[in-house]
């Protein structure tokens, strides 16, 4: 079966949860307004893998805290994910193998997971690149799409389309990812130390959008991407992610 990215395709889609080419379109999700403010701890020392995985865990908390009640409003069931989190750099999940040298996260359709690697080398740099937060909240965003039906009724489409079709419907749930985990950012950034000038610099949207975005798999223009980003970042909502709805030109 095809897959979009590297990620495996749903099984099932859950009763309740918006379905076919509205669940894109007219998610309520994207009404439900910003997600709450959000206060979320950081490990001081993350050398060790089980500081990794502390913050990952805590991170996943987070996630939940900033999620969920807007899943209430949208009256859309939550679904917690699992976190399965792997020391070094061997890649091995949902089908895809490799080897990485950063953090990264992979979200599972077929189990509900978030799977995050956490390579030493990596772990060495994470107070000054935060790439743990933006992998479990990457991976995360992925989730939000599942439980929401904006996935399944992705992959529907994905499935019937030609090349091209294909190409702007992979680009178009990848741009909003990148949103989705720039609006989580923007819950949790003061709690986690930072300025609200940091929430909108263009280092933390160069760091969301070049660690967890252009690096990865034909995500289309980092221009495009930055654009997302902002707008979540300023917001703090899905509402600001409508890229099934937004020009070619938005999602290039």
């Amino acid at each position: 079966m095809t897959l979009i990215l590297n990620v495996a395709t749903a099984v099932s889609l859950m009763a309740s949860a918006p379905a076919g080419p509205a669940a894109l379109t007219k998610n309520p999700l994207y009404q439900a307004g910003a997600l709450p403010t959000v206060t979320c701890t950081e490990e001081t020392y993350f050398a060790e893998f089980e500081a990794a995985q502390r913050q990952a865990e805590n991170v996943m908390t987070c996630l939940e805290k900033a999620w969920q009640p807007l899943l209430a409003k949208a009256k859309i069931p939550f679904k917690r994910p699992k976190l399965v989190i792997k020391d070094g750099d061997r890649v091995k999940a949902c089908g895809v193998s490799g080897t990485t040298y950063e953090t990264m996260g992979m979200y599972c359709t077929t189990n509900n997971t978030v799977y995050i690697w956490s390579p030493k080398k990596s772990r060495k740099d994470e107070l000054d690149r935060p790439t743990l937060l933006l992998s479990v909240a990457r991976a995360y965003a992925y989730h939000i799409q599942e439980i929401t039906g904006i996935r399944p009724a992705a992959q529907k489409i994905f499935d019937k389309s030609s090349k091209r079709g294909k190409k702007d419907l992979r680009l178009r749930l990848e741009m909003q990812t990148t949103c989705f985990t720039a609006a989580f950012l923007s819950s949790v950034w003061d709690s986690l130390g930072y300025t609200a000038e940091d929430r909108t610099s263009d280092d933390l949207v160069w760091v969301l959008v070049n660690m967890n975005h252009a690096t990865a798999f034909n995500n289309g223009k980092a221009d495009n991407a930055n654009y997302w980003a902002k707008r979540a970042l300023k917001t703090r909502s899905p509402g600001s992610c409508k890229t099934f709805s937004a020009p070619a030109k938005r999602v290039s």
